[in-house]
């Protein structure tokens, strides 16, 4: 997906490669100099070195598909060396059938990172690990409609003692219904969620760093009823994504309580020959890939449009707005400061050489803004990059 996340905007400009093999091995290694390495307001210069080796299996057994892939992901940084790290994922996913009517997937799924230092005052380092759960199970009515239900898990803590109010623990559950059409690329579902959110840690400094009047306890009940799709009007166009109505309530400090629309939908479609559009709008309050242990309501638009110049160069270029109110807070409720209100602006293009097949050479170059009604957290990031990028 291409903003599904609040921080996507925070990420380079990519173009994927695509791998058919059983066995695949990905590795790149890329050097970045940003303006204001920790994207603050008076902000200072850093260059960063990172590497990526990856491998990934997938392999069909009678009915049965297994997916496994594993991914190293170290940084270094030039001037700030403390804040080097060693980033991970790893994953798999088991989808199984018995006959034609029954039928589920298993996904696990492990990851550490770096949080975005835009997300935490003050540049702090700070490694968030994930850790994600999900089985699914499913029945087949008839051959177009099946019954479906769903349980999930995902757990996630933080390296600095300053963010354990942030570390969570969430348990979902779905019932619904899906329609797949035999041989269509078609695929929606009708789901009913329910979402439990529970932070071992209380919060006792609100999204400012300022004390709060009492320790708040942000454990949630949240419920929804979503449309998941999966849409290909053409082999060369794509619709994918979810849309849903969210109903979220805390146990403490009610008034942050949310019910609205959310969701997020891709479209990628041509426009030409040539160029290929990809965009992306998104509302979410999912907070998970940042260090808060309340949500943020953030909605953007990006359009990533990729044109293939030759048989060999290619430009991906991206354009991207986003919209953040810390209204999950209970700081802004408690003391009746403003909600703080942030913008994000991001332009970048990549310019891409195949020099042999599946092995790519490129250069980054990117700007991104953030304004605020807090001036503190207003900041300006120009960085550029090259890099080489190979699948095996």
């Amino acid at each position: 997906m291409l903003a599904p996340a609040v921080n996507a905007l925070a990420q380079p400009v990519s173009a994927p490669i695509p791998v058919e093999d059983v066995l695949s091995i990905d590795a790149a290694a890329s050097v970045e100099h940003h303006s204001n390495i920790f994207r603050v307001a008076d902000g200072t210069s850093d260059t960063v070195v990172r590497a990526l080796l990856g491998v990934r299996f997938e392999r069909d057994i009678s009915l049965q598909r297994i997916t496994a892939y594993a991914t190293l992901e170290p940084a270094k940084y030039a001037k700030f060396s403390s804040y080097d790290y060693l980033g991970y994922t790893a994953g798999g996913t088991w989808a199984w059938e018995v006959g034609r009517p029954v039928f589920g997937e298993v996904t696990a799924r492990f990851a550490q990172f770096q949080t975005p230092f835009d997300a935490i005052p003050g540049g702090q380092n700070n490694l968030q690990n994930l850790q994600f759960g999900r089985a699914l199970f499913g029945f087949r009515m008839t051959q177009n409609w099946a019954v479906i239900a769903a349980v999930d898990d995902a757990v996630g803590t933080n390296s600095l003692a300053s963010q354990a109010a942030s570390d969570f623990n969430r348990v979902g559950t779905e019932l619904g219904v899906r329609r797949a059409a035999a041989g269509s690329a078609t695929e929606i579902d009708f789901v009913w969620r329910h979402e439990n959110g529970n932070y071992p840690n209380q919060q006792v400094f609100d999204a400012n760093g300022n004390l709060l009047p009492a320790a708040v306890d942000n454990a949630y009940s949240q419920d929804a009823a979503l449309m998941r799709i999966t849409y290909r009007p053409t082999d060369t166009s794509r619709i994918s994504g979810n849309v849903g109505y969210t109903r979220r309530s805390y146990q403490n400090v009610s008034q942050r309580d949310f019910s609205g629309v959310t969701g997020g939908l891709d479209f990628e479609w041509p426009l030409s020959g040539a160029v290929t559009m990809r965009a992306a709008i998104f509302r979410t309050i999912d907070s998970a890939t940042l260090p808060t242990a309340n949500y943020i309501d953030a909605m953007g638009i990006a359009f990533r449009p990729t044109w293939q110049v030759g048989a060999r160069t290619s430009v991906d270029a991206v354009l991207a707005f986003a919209a953040r109110s810390y209204k999950g807070d209970p700081g802004f409720v408690l003391d009746g400061t403003p909600v703080r209100k942030d913008n994000i602006n991001e332009v970048g293009l990549r310019l891409n050489y195949e020099v042999a097949r599946r092995v790519f050479v490129f250069a980054d170059a990117a700007r991104i803004d953030r304004t605020s009604n807090y001036a503190q957290y207003a900041f300006t990031d120009n960085w550029f990059g090259i890099g080489v990028r190979a699948s095996f």
